[in-house]
């Protein structure tokens, strides 16, 4: 589907959300969009960098997005297209980043308001800029997040915080890929175009530079926190594993001795000791008693439990 907003008297917006094969053809021919640059800025599975088609004119950013509706299993962040031709700027988005549309919508009808939109970065820079301030939200959340489990952990272990602690680990691998990608695409955007920027441009170009690494450095401090939390609870459930094994292994030996003496004495062997006596049975009970003790005394005596 395609939409076009006027700018200002020289440039469109225009909105390509999952093109058909005919408005793909419509694209090419009426907006300046090159067929390869077209193939990427489709593509959802595009990594974060600035294409530029120097013969054509057109420069084409890949940039990532987190998705607020991203389900449990699917990743949290996914690339739009932002491209610009000589005379229009085109935003390529589908199903998972449609709600970019919204904001690009609103930023443009909020500066309307204000006066006329003299340059298509004034429309550019202040919709990166919230995109690359939404990584905040998640990211704190996630250290929220992991800030309960451990608090929970001090309590009582459980086996689900491993899954728990898998989910923080696995949003945050995203959220840092993307975030490395943009802040190396608004740097190439920065050293490609800084000279077509007014200084009052640099400077806001320069703020999202600076968020962005912002959330690069949180996303990253946040994962490793994660992950050290991770492994630290891995190995205290590895300690309580090794003392549940020790536990069952000085049971298995205490109980292996009963089986023994009445093993020896159920075979009806005249020459062992106490054999014929009236009190052949209690004296069996005793020195298998005995034997327990001894056993017990020596593991303990040898610290074999700590």
């Amino acid at each position: 589907m395609l939409s076009a907003e006027l700018i200002n008297e020289q440039s469109y917006w225009i909105s390509v959300f999952e093109p058909l094969p005919h408005e793909r053809e419509d694209l090419i021919n009426k907006y300046e969009v090159t067929k390869e640059l077209l193939y990427y800025a489709i593509d959802p599975y595009e990594k974060a960098r600035v294409e530029v088609d120097r013969d054509a004119g057109v420069t084409l950013l890949i940039f990532d997005v987190y998705v607020p509706t991203h389900e449990v299993s699917a990743p949290q962040t996914a690339p739009i297209g932002i491209m610009l031709t000589a005379n229009n700027v085109l935003t390529f988005t589908n199903a998972q980043t449609n709600f970019v549309n919204g904001i690009l919508a609103k930023q443009l009808k909020t500066m309307k308001k204000r006066g006329p939109v003299n340059d298509r970065f004034d429309f550019i820079l202040p919709t990166l800029y919230k995109l690359s301030t939404s990584y905040f939200g998640p990211i704190r959340r996630a250290d929220q997040q992991r800030q309960q489990i451990q608090r929970n952990l001090q309590n009582h272990t459980e086996r689900k915080a491993i899954t728990e602690f898998m989910e923080i680990e696995t949003g945050l691998v995203y959220i840092l890929t993307s975030l490395k990608g943009n802040v190396s695409l608004l740097e190439e955007f920065k050293r490609r175009f800084g000279n077509r920027m007014s200084h009052r441009q640099l400077n806001d170009l320069d703020d999202i530079i600076i968020e962005a690494q912002q959330g690069l450095e949180m996303a990253q401090m946040t994962s490793d926190v994660s992950a050290r939390v991770s492994d630290a609870y891995s190995k205290v459930l590895d300690s309580n594993l090794n003392q549940t094994m020790k536990f069952l292994t000085i049971y298995s030996i205490v109980l292996a001795i009963p089986p023994i003496v009445s093993g020896f004495y159920g075979e009806n062997v005249r020459s062992l000791p106490f054999a014929q006596s009236e009190w052949a049975w209690q004296i069996t009970i005793a020195i298998t008693l005995i034997m327990i003790l001894l056993s017990i005394w020596f593991l303990f005596n040898r610290h074999w439990w700590h």
